[in-house]
């Protein structure tokens, strides 16, 4: 039996299935008093030389004075003995007997830094030629007719294209390459020659390759379980991997068997479509880009994240660590594909670091990869690289994480040596401004994540992911360093007509709405239309969505806009922000989504009228489509599209500011019961009304000092759906749960 997830959750055959709440009383009992394995665990820096002594004091401290149930162990370039040496796994024994002592938990984090993949170097050192590739591009400008000949460059030889720079015409020549050289006989106009090869070039393994990363177990993961296999399953429960993805080398990062497992799957050769990961091939230039980068990310999501998930269950723990920049609008250049990347994952992390505000918008990326694959857990580490940080910033963050769907908190961090803390802040009794709030704190978050794990999450809103719009738009050669003048952030390489982050605060803040993510593939293979309510069927995490958005993007799966159509066909509401989709993902369909565009949202030009910030086209059925031009809409429309919400306060919030915080929620049922988390993150008192749908008796359940009381509601009838009405009263920064009574 695995960790407290056997206590936290009932294990079958299935899988996780949800809290186990024997009782109301026992649910309150818990809520009084949480149990440690709700409360927070630290990363845990070791910046220092570990001795027996200090290992055991800064334990018992974390455990006793702090109310911390675990740690996540880190080691540094600072740690003594050294990484992976066998004084160093000595110590790493001494850490989990004190951990097995005191009744916490260990979290397996799998090498040393970050990224994870190096094994401390000996991945260069061991084995160089499974480390990370990156894909490189020779080329030559040739006026034909001639005879031309080349050696090929250094690296993994991928393929050759030669392309018409005036026609775009392109022809695979990869087959006149032999014995380092290659020749061809150029036909009459300007050809662009190009040699694609992989070079490796990193300190890291390829994530994309599983036999490659069997060789980076070998020497950490499978070195840790030899010494210390009583320790897995029962004192240590999850993995950690940290920051795995595309963005280094160059943002090039490939593998040498692309080709052979592209081909294997699509039944067709890449390499005639390299040349669009640098230039504009013609008309097929966005599907070819989408198949493209589809594709790496479908490499990363089977390569580093599943290994790690398959390690895990064989030796009786869990999964989790995070993807590098899982919030920002452009995954195709940092973790492939924001949930795509998390299928595997036990338990999907938020990297909520870089101080408050930083990532807000894209936090729900992650934990809607939890809802729609059926995962219980959302773990999120909190706090890192914040400038300004104390006891009020530990709520405020933490209370927007919560209600963005985090439930297992890795606050950043504590430091084996307080003086010399290499990223802020210090969160242990060593900091003296945070120390004494620390119990207080783990008792609040204990309380919220007993709540909130688990259960079904409730949205009416789901959000098509528009990562086919953010891959058409990559390319390889997108940036020059981040020093220089006019350089992009990857994760910022993105269209203008890009408001994936603008919908996201629009939603939470201004709007008031709770959404979920829909992947592509999620909404193609787990989504059926029911008439007006698209629902997504997981056994656990099933959610009936009464309106779809589509955020603003050209581009966009056939296959998906079908449904939509479908789903607007059967009486659904659909809004569209920004930028409606004119071109497919798929090669062929362009006329396809222009029609169905118009169909729904009838044909250009659609300009709002003086009185509606929208334009709406309705059908027979009772299906909208809803076309919102400039972001400052979308609540309106929301509000005409469903009247009658799951959750409304009295009044919407303002436009979403990095550095304040906002009134929201997270609604979700568990056993049947309905249990709403409401967080006001702001400086300001909330004295307003909520009006929840359905008629029902409600709790007050304080998560600072584990109390309940009545909450008076009045029921009543709105559009003719019965909903209760509650007065909701917060101080600055503070959340409360309204928990349904039995």
């Amino acid at each position: 039996m695995k960790f407290g997830l056997a206590l936290l959750f009932g294990i079958s055959a299935g899988g996780l299935t949800g809290i186990v709440q024997a009782s109301d009383s026992g649910l309150a009992r818990d809520f009084k008093t949480p149990p440690d394995q709700f409360k927070s665990m630290p990363l845990w820096h070791l910046n220092g030389t570990l001795t027996s002594e200090e290992i055991a004091s800064q334990l018992k401290t974390a455990h006793d004075k702090s109310g911390f149930s675990g740690v996540a162990i880190l080691p540094v370039s600072a740690t003594l003995p050294k990484y992976l040496s066998e004084d160093y796994f000595a110590m790493y024994g001494k850490i989990l007997e004190n951990c097995k002592a005191l009744g916490m938990k260990a979290i397996f984090y799998d090498d040393i830094n970050f990224p994870s993949g190096s094994a401390g170097g000996l991945i260069n050192k061991k084995f160089p030629d499974d480390r990370a590739c990156r894909l490189d591009k020779w080329e030559e400008e040739v006026a034909g007719p001639v005879e031309w000949k080349g050696t090929l460059p250094n690296g993994i030889f991928m393929g050759a294209v030669a392309m018409n720079t005036q026609t775009l015409e392109r022809r695979n020549i990869s087959g006149e390459a032999r014995d380092g050289h290659i020749a061809w006989q150029v036909p009459e106009g300007k050809w662009k020659l190009m040699i694609f090869t992989c070079v490796r070039g990193a300190n890291l393994v390829d994530y994309l390759c599983p036999e490659s990363i069997d060789k980076f177990f070998s020497i950490t993961y499978d070195e840790f379980y030899k010494r210390f296999a009583p320790y897995f399953g029962s004192t240590i429960f999850t993995t950690f991997f940290d920051d795995v993805g595309v963005r280094g080398l160059e943002r090039r990062v490939w593998t040498p068997a692309f080709n052979e497992k592209f081909q294997k799957k699509n039944g067709y050769s890449p390499v005639p479509f390299y040349p669009a990961l640098w230039y504009d091939i013609g008309p097929d230039t966005d599907a070819v880009r989408v198949a493209l980068f589809d594709f790496r990310a479908e490499l990363m999501a089977e390569g580093y994240p599943k290994k790690v998930h398959d390690w895990a269950a064989a030796h009786g723990i869990e999964s989790s660590g995070h993807a590098m920049g899982q919030y920002h609008p452009q995954p195709a250049l940092l973790g492939g594909d924001h949930i795509k990347f998390y299928r595997h994952s036990d338990i999907p992390m938020m990297d909520a670091i870089h101080g408050y505000g930083h990532g807000r918008p894209g936090f729900k990326l992650t934990s809607s990869a939890s809802f729609t694959y059926d995962r219980p857990l959302t773990a999120v580490e909190i706090y890192g690289n914040y400038g300004v940080f104390d006891k009020v910033m530990m709520y405020r963050a933490g209370m927007e994480l919560f209600a963005r769907g985090a439930n297992l908190f890795l606050p950043h961090a504590m430091w084996y040596d307080p003086e010399k803390v290499h990223i802020k802040p210090l969160i242990s009794d060593f900091n003296k401004d945070i120390g004494p709030s620390l119990p207080g704190y783990n008792e609040w978050v204990g309380r919220s994540s007993l709540l909130l794990q688990g259960g079904r999450h409730v949205a009416d809103v789901g959000v098509l992911y528009p990562v086919a719009a953010m891959e058409a738009y990559a390319r390889l050669d997108a940036f020059v360093d981040s020093k220089e003048k006019g350089s992009v952030h990857p994760g910022l390489f993105m269209p203008k007509e890009t408001d994936l982050n603008g919908v996201s605060d629009c939603l939470t803040g201004s709007a008031q709405r709770d959404f979920t993510y829909l992947h592509p593939e999620i909404l193609n293979e787990r989504c059926d239309v029911a008439g007006p309510t698209l629902r997504l069927k997981n056994k656990a995490n099933h959610e009936e969505h009464k309106v779809l958005v589509i955020p603003g993007g050209r581009v966009i799966y056939w296959s998906n806009l079908k449904k939509i159509k479908a789903f607007y066909d059967a009486g659904g509401k659909v809004v569209a922000t920004t930028c409606l989709p004119s071109k497919s993902a798929e090669i062929g369909h362009d006329k396809d989504v222009v029609e169905a565009v118009n169909q729904m949202f009838g044909a250009a030009p659609r300009t709002p009228s003086p009185d509606k910030s929208f334009t709406k086209q309705t059908n027979a059925a009772g299906g909208a489509g809803y076309f919102v031009p400039a972001l400052s809409g979308l609540a309106a429309a929301i509000d005409d599209a469903l009247p009658v919400p799951d959750v409304r306060f009295a009044e919407h919030g303002p436009a979403v500011d990095q550095r304040k915080g906002m009134l929201s929620y997270l609604h979700k049922v568990k056993d049947g019961r309905n249990v709403y988390f409401v967080a006001n993150s702001t400086d300001n008192p909330v004295d307003t009304e909520m009006t929840v749908r359905g008629k029902m008796t409600l709790q007050r359940w304080n998560p600072y000092d584990g109390s309940i009381a009545p909450m008076e509601g009045t029921a009543i009838v709105e559009g003719g759906v019965s909903c209760t009405r509650l007065h909701i009263k917060l101080a600055p920064v503070d959340s409360v749960f309204l928990v349904e009574s039995k």
